[in-house]
């Protein structure tokens, strides 16, 4: 085998005359690892200044010495520039940008521009789109991070690792982990960046840092252990509203609000704090007057469930039923635009919340009609939430129909919602034992208990203060483990 030639060492032209092979260049030189196939692949296109000088390289240099990150530059020429009135062009500029991600198959695309007076990056993200997952801290495709011009890497970089990771959705069980690896030193880094902030950047581009930081920790908040570091994430939603005018960017706006809300729905399901719930439900409201099924169909339609679900927690603390009636009323406006076929997961999870709220309202009004729209909502549900698919979603819709069954025979008399009842809490059961989840077999069996004594070859009956008996005075009702 010959010696591979020396990368600097001159070589002929073809005319006798000898010329210096060029060195590899800064991305050439990134890409000279061994790839393992598990690196994160961060795309960064050109930006360039008032004098027509690409600065990418100086994002680029964030991720230098990132392990498992590798970075590309791209060469399509940029979608903004100084030439251009922004505004005008941002919404074709965003969907321009998802046509690289697809291109390049990257994990993230970085791109943007550098306005006049030349000062100041505006720094956006593109990722595969998460067709199928509401996930907390969704970055707008309109929502740019402000970073200086000539930043100091050490200084303040973190806070553009941290978006970039935030940006991505990752599905291989191999780049997960890289990113896992990652993501409590980006995190810790870009904590500190905050406080780094040139102190003559505008209100509108501090606003912009705050929500990059929120979205990072919203967006892997639960990875972590408590509500600290949602709780963290809502106070940099709140700092980052403050700034956030609605009516220059409103889609913006409606995304900061729809992400708080969701930062505070986690931490109420940690602290279980009502005043947590009724400001989570606020923060969706917001959101939901500019998100629309027209324009923006998929945050629209993912938000009218987040805030069905707060009001139907809300109403079963209180007791009352102006908040189920309104949630079924969000679920079914949700089911207009999430469907079977395009999105399985999150119509079978709105359904599920459907049938769990109907069951309750049906019981309050002692409704036949409204309990038998439950069972139909998690048989539907089922569709999606198939035993073999999702076994754990599967036995949950079980159970929640079971309840329903169970409440419909109450109503009507009818022995065969009793059987159909207690076939749906057996096979929740099985499933159960079959995971390990000891605590969902004991609540289980407690329905098992209850649809037999209603069935004629059984005459055992609970006591009536049996503590698994969470929302109904009667011995003879059933328990949902979603809800204990």
């Amino acid at each position: 085998m010959t010696d591979q030639p020396d990368q600097t060492a001159p070589v002929d032209d073809g005319e006798g005359v000898a010329k210096p092979k060029r060195k590899a260049g800064f991305f050439t030189r990134l890409f000279g690892k061994a790839l393992t196939g598990n690196e994160l692949d961060v795309a960064i296109a050109p930006f360039l200044d008032a004098a027509g000088v690409d600065r990418a390289r100086e994002l680029a240099e964030v991720f230098k010495s990132c392990e498992g990150i590798e970075v590309r530059p791209l060469r399509d020429p940029p979608l903004l520039n100084p030439d251009v009135d922004r505004d005008e062009m941002l919404p074709s500029a965003c969907a321009q940008a998802m046509g690289w991600v697809s291109s390049t198959k990257a994990d993230v695309v970085i791109w943007g521009d550098i306005p006049q007076p030349g000062t100041t990056f505006f720094i956006h993200f593109a990722s595969p789109p998460p067709t199928d997952k509401d996930a907390a801290g969704t970055i707008s495709p309109f929502q740019a991070l402000n970073l200086p011009v000539g930043f100091d890497v050490e200084e303040i970089g973190g806070l553009l690792l941290a978006s970039a990771l935030a940006a991505m959705t990752l599905t291989a069980p191999g780049k997960v982990q890289t990113c896992q690896t990652l993501i409590a030193s980006t995190l810790e880094r870009a904590a500190q960046d905050i406080t780094r902030i040139p102190s003559d950047f505008t209100t509108r581009e501090l606003a912009s840092v705050h929500a990059a930081f929120a979205n990072a920790l919203s967006t892997f908040a639960h990875l972590f252990p408590g509500g600290e570091v949602y709780h963290r994430a809502a106070d940099a939603y709140q700092e980052s509203l403050q700034g956030t005018v609605r009516s220059e960017n409103p889609v913006n706006w409606a995304y900061l609000q729809r992400n708080l809300g969701a930062a505070l729905q986690a931490l109420s399901e940690r602290s279980d704090h009502v005043e947590t719930l009724n400001k989570a439900a606020e923060a969706y409201e917001q959101a939901l007057e500019v998100f629309s099924k027209e324009l923006t169909p998929f945050p629209w339609a993912t938000t009218q469930n987040r805030l069905g679900e707060i009001l139907y927690r809300l109403d079963i603390k209180s007791g009352k039923t102006d908040g189920l009636k309104k949630s079924l009323r969000l679920y079914q406006s949700a089911l207009k635009v999430l469907s079977l076929q395009s999105t399985p997961l999150l119509w079978s999870d709105t359904l599920n919340n459907l049938g769990q709220a109907a069951q309750i309202l049906g019981r309050q009004i002692d409704n036949v009609e409204v309990t038998e729209r439950a069972v139909d909502a998690c048989q539907q549900a089922l569709k999606a939430r198939t035993r073999e698919a999702h076994p754990a979603l599967w036995a949950a819709t079980q159970n929640n129909m079971g309840s329903a069954l169970f409440l419909l025979g109450r109503m009507t008399g009818d022995e065969a919602n009793y059987v159909q009842a207690l076939e749906a809490f057996m096979g929740a059961r099985a499933v159960y034992e079959s995971m390990g989840l000891n605590r969902m077999v004991k609540l289980t069996d407690k329905n098992i208990q209850h649809a037999q004594a209603r069935l004629p070859e059984k005459v055992s009956r609970p006591q009536a203060n049996d503590p698994s008996m969470w929302w109904l005075a009667e011995d003879d009702d059933v328990v949902d483990p979603e809800q204990d």
